[in-house]
């Protein structure tokens, strides 16, 4: 028996615990103890608790003041996240270190979770990580550029962002006493390295060597919906309250009266988008359920979080996406390259989001695109998927046992 700790760092929302849960069950089953250390304890108390999976919060470092340009890549991110500073970096690493300590972990398995890497790496834990292709960078030296970096000049910062990095991290390593690193990849080299995506929706295009798994989580906690009565096309949209140009979109799918419509805004009334009340237009303020809305879906237009946008994919349905940050500007690349789907730019007008609109729903070639994706995919499990993972892991922790055996 193994004491395995899932740990979740950085980003927001379910996508993470989504992937951890399952997983972390599944390990529970095979005779493992487990622990999850959560970035966001609300949300871990909300969709742990009734599973019994142990929960403790995650060690989050200070973050740096956000400023108002877009980062270049990867180690950019890191920047923006507090990395530049050795005592903040430092700090993380120190809690990272007490809590892998009090757990008596055996191995790590990190879900966007850098800091804990780095002090697994300090450790000598064995370590795996699992995620999106945004949160697992290509290993590169350095780490590539974001899609659309070169488009705003920003290349020339990804060096210097790695160099600044790279030193920070050198600095707490040689404060342990641990090997240094030479290039930010070495942090991503792990003994297991899964990518929780398919190869098309990979963010930085598809890659050869890596593992692709898919999406092995789909916590379903949102509120029932049914489409209205009627026939038509139908339309489903999932919309956060940073989406650039909320208030035109929700007007414009609220004003096409030949559309059927349910669209969900979390923390966010109709009262507050000043939006029209009409028959065959339902507006929700929380997340909704979408698998009894699929089957019957014509489009899923969203910020293009990409675990929803996989979902609906594999029913294929096509997509319409206003992109609410790097990663899901990176999604939105990778829909349009399938040909199931377009992106708009920026705040568009809505004179044009009602033309992309027409388009994606007009154009049979978007939905042949996206049944395409579908069919290739129909006989994914993502069930099968936990269950390969969780062997996978186990060998992987046999293996270090084997190999400190060995050297003792």
């Amino acid at each position: 028996m193994s004491r395995i700790v899932f740990c979740w760092e950085l980003g927001s929302n379910l996508g993470h615990l989504s992937r951890l849960l399952p997983l972390a069950l599944e390990l529970r089953r095979r005779g493992h103890e487990v622990l999850i250390a959560a970035r966001d304890i609300a949300l871990a108390t909300e969709v742990l608790a009734s599973s019994g999976v142990p929960f403790v919060q995650a060690p989050r470092i200070g973050e740096a003041l956000p400023d108002d340009r877009h980062p270049a890549g990867y180690a950019d991110m890191l920047l923006l996240q507090g990395w530049g500073s050795a005592t903040e970096l430092w700090g993380a690493v120190q809690a990272w270190g007490n809590l892998l300590r009090l757990a008596r972990a055996s191995a790590v398995i990190a879900d966007y979770s850098p800091a804990a890497l780095l002090t697994a790496r300090i450790m000598k834990l064995p370590s795996a990580v699992l995620g999106t292709g945004f949160e697992l960078p290509p290993l590169e030296d350095p780490l590539p550029a974001f899609p659309g970096a070169a488009a705003r000049g920003a290349t020339s910062e990804i060096g210097v962002a790695e160099t600044r990095v790279v030193a920070t991290a050198n600095e707490v390593l040689k404060a342990y006493g641990a090997q240094p690193l030479e290039a930010l990849r070495e942090l991503f080299q792990t003994a297991g390295r899964w990518l929780t995506t398919f190869a098309e929706l990979d963010q930085y295009g598809a890659r050869a060597q890596e593992t692709y798994v898919g999406p092995i989580g789909s916590l379903d906690r949102a509120q029932p919906a049914s489409w209205p009565d009627g026939s038509g096309q139908r339309l489903l949209a999932y919309l956060r309250p940073s989406t650039p140009g909320l208030r035109k979109i929700a007007k414009v799918l609220a004003s096409r009266s030949e559309l059927a419509v349910i669209c969900a805004v979390p923390g966010v009334t109709a009262e507050f988008l000043q939006l029209p009340s009409r028959a065959g237009f339902q507006f929700f303020s929380r997340p909704v359920s979408f698998r009894s809305l699929l089957p019957q879906a014509s489009l899923f237009v969203s910020y293009g979080p990409a675990a929803s946008v996989t979902q609906t994919l594999l029913k294929g349905v096509p997509q319409l996406i206003a992109p609410a940050h790097v990663e899901s500007q990176m999604t939105a690349v990778r829909v349009t390259a399938l040909g199931a789907g377009l992106a708009l730019r920026g705040e568009a007008s809505e004179e044009g989001i009602g033309e992309a609109l027409t388009r994606v729903l007009s154009d049979a070639r978007f939905k042949v695109r996206a049944l395409e994706f579908a069919v290739r995919y129909r006989e994914f499990d993502p069930d099968r998927a936990v269950d390969r993972l969780a062997t996978e892991i186990e060998t992987l922790i046999a293996g270090e046992i084997r190999k400190s055996a060995a050297v003792g």
